[in-house]
């Protein structure tokens, strides 16, 4: 069965966000990166699993990893953006306050999008037409209103 890649989105940084929360708290070894930048083992394990995930599904398409950088075909229409932990200093810090972040790039265009927060164990994402929230394996379809608090984009006619 063919999965969409907007479930391959949400399924991908569900994986990582998994990787996250387990890792959460323990002692962690951090990689120097470049002055005041660094990723710790969570970041790398996380990646790891999430380009597991997308290489299963998708071995043909390229992937741009935080931590790995560019893998697969270099002139690969499709790109998968991977930040496998977004708030590296926050958890480090033992802060919760981080999110694990997919995103396909078709062209120059993002065609579907998935940011999961490890310790809410929600998953907010697009499949390029509509916003989501994920949570307990339900989607609840997000709209800009004064009760969601979400902004609409402006008209830039």
């Amino acid at each position: 069965m063919l999965i969409t890649d907007g479930e391959l989105a949400v399924k991908a940084a569900q994986a990582g966000a998994a990787v996250v929360r387990a890792m959460y708290g323990a002692p962690l070894t951090r990689i120097q990166k470049s002055a005041g930048d660094f990723a710790t083992a969570a970041d790398i394990e996380a990646e790891n699993m999430i380009l597991d995930v997308l290489r299963t599904a998708r071995p043909d398409d390229g992937v741009t990893g935080e931590e790995s950088g560019r893998t697969g075909s270099g002139g690969a229409e499709r790109m998968w953006l991977v930040d496998p932990l977004c708030g590296t200093l926050n958890y480090a810090a033992r802060n919760m306050l981080v999110a694990v972040n997919v995103a396909l790039r078709v062209g120059s265009d993002i065609a579907v999008a998935a940011s999961a927060d490890p310790f809410a164990d929600d998953v907010f994402w697009t499949d390029g037409d509509h916003a989501y929230v994920r949570r307990d394996g339900l989607d609840e379809k997000l709209a800009p209103s004064p009760d969601s608090r979400l902004v609409e984009p402006p008209c830039w006619n």
